[in-house]
């Protein structure tokens, strides 16, 4: 998910982009944040950002006026206004917003409306798997990995394993980038559920162990060292 924060003051920028870290983190989601300090900057940009958040007014520029340049741009993500002039609500409704905050954005606000967002546009990924006639919904976060079997491909979770029709390859693209990894040719991890790493293995939540390919075993850690860093919550 990409998230655009547009607002001419680097003290609220910080803490919005921290708030939004705090969230990413807990919710285990893959989100890019970029700032902007102007809104020419950001209608220039060729990013395609699923959220923007705009501050409303600027000092040489209107917010609501950007957004609307947005939209006239083909901008279909999601508005969401923040200012210090509550006043401004319903003005900012020709342009469709998402959310309206006051500064400053207080952290469940924020939380909430993250929540919402989520459960419209299904960022939570999830497959479906027949077997035996019967249709599975897998959520990703509760897949261990997947193992290449011939032309199938098993599905492992902590209660079961399920067979694919689909690939090793056609079920990991239609599982989240950011946390599915590839360690060998016939195993893909969900790096969520890696409790450890011992020489050339993985050692799975569940007690369970993988082969990392040697090929791919300092690109993996590097990968996995990034990852606890952007996606986990430290204690």
């Amino acid at each position: 998910m990409q998230v655009a924060i547009c607002d001419d003051d680097k003290v609220f920028r910080q803490d919005l982009k921290e708030k939004m870290i705090r969230y990413r983190k807990e919710k285990r989601i893959a989100v890019d944040i970029v700032e902007f300090d102007a809104p020419e900057i950001l209608l220039s940009s060729e990013t395609v950002f699923d959220i923007v958040f705009m501050d409303y007014c600027f000092k040489d520029q209107n917010g609501l006026e950007a957004a609307k340049q947005l939209r006239v741009k083909n901008f279909t993500g999601s508005i969401i206004f923040v200012t210090g002039y509550p006043q401004f609500v319903y003005d900012s409704f020709e342009v469709q917003p998402f959310r309206f905050f006051v500064k400053p954005v207080e952290e469940d606000k924020l939380r909430a409306a993250m929540d919402s967002y989520l459960r419209q546009h299904t960022l939570l990924n999830h497959i479906v798997v027949v077997q035996d006639g019967e249709q599975i919904t897998l959520s990703a976060a509760d897949i261990l990995y997947l193992e290449g079997s011939g032309k199938y491909c098993l599905i492992r979770t902590r209660e079961d394993t399920y067979r694919s029709s689909k690939t090793l390859s056609q079920v990991q693209r239609l599982l989240p980038e950011y946390c599915f990894y590839r360690i060998h040719k016939s195993y893909v991890v969900n790096m969520y559920s890696v409790a450890a790493i011992q020489g050339h293995e993985l050692l799975f939540v569940n007690g369970e162990r993988a082969s990392i390919g040697r090929s791919r075993l300092k690109d993996f850690k590097k990968s996995y060292l990034d990852f606890v860093k952007n996606y986990y919550v430290r204690l």
